[in-house]
């Protein structure tokens, strides 16, 4: 997104605010970035915790073992990530969630192909750790380097709200790519889940 203009490096505005609330007067701005960066991936995920562990007992601790147990990890993968994005469907129905500038049908278009394909990714770790914290991780590293250090960190342009965050084409595309050669590695190791099932219940 920096690279190719859709938004600019780096929201000096944004890190001199955090300059002052971290009471860091003096320091540079690369120096701030990088506490910054190191504060968001220690304290950040303490207290996002709770939260993200209460959504993912959901998704990843219940409904995917759930599904698993009479579909393909393919067919597990893309339910639970549709059912997953279309939760938040009307939080943009309603105006409350997404990016301004881009038509509705844009947003809710992207932000399904992002959740379904990190979907994929987080039922593949699901299954091959058979561990619920591998999920909750990956959901929090996406939701606090996504929202509080790239997107704030990022000058948005008239034009990058159709690029930027979970509702613009780039993140979409990009774990989309990733969602395939995790894809491909399930459908591999895990197959219609018969051996998990086994595993899992044996």
């Amino acid at each position: 997104i920096w690279v190719a203009g859709f938004g600019e490096w780096y929201n000096s505005e944004f890190v001199f605010q955090q300059m002052k609330e971290y009471n860091l007067s003096g320091w540079s701005d690369a120096r701030v970035i990088i506490f910054h960066l190191a504060l968001t991936a220690t304290y950040s995920f303490v207290i996002l915790l709770p939260s993200v562990l209460g959504e993912e007992l959901g998704w990843r601790g219940f409904l995917v073992p759930e599904l698993g147990k009479f579909m393909s990890f393919t067919n597990v993968a893309l339910t639970s990530g549709l059912i997953w994005s279309m939760w938040h469907w009307p939080l943009m129905f309603m105006g409350l969630y997404g990016n301004d500038g881009p038509p509705l049908y844009y947003q809710i278009f992207f932000f399904t192909l992002f959740i379904t394909s990190n979907a994929v990714i987080m039922t593949y770790l699901r299954f091959k750790t058979n561990s619920l914290w591998s999920a909750v991780i990956f959901h929090m590293s996406l939701n606090v380097f996504l929202q509080e250090v790239f997107a704030p960190l990022t000058i948005e342009t008239d034009r990058s709200a159709w690029y930027v965050n979970e509702f613009g084409v780039v993140p979409a595309l990009v774990a989309f790519v990733i969602a395939v050669y995790f894809w491909r590695k399930g459908k591999a190791e895990f197959g219609d889940l018969s051996a998990w099932r086994n595993t899992a219940t044996g």
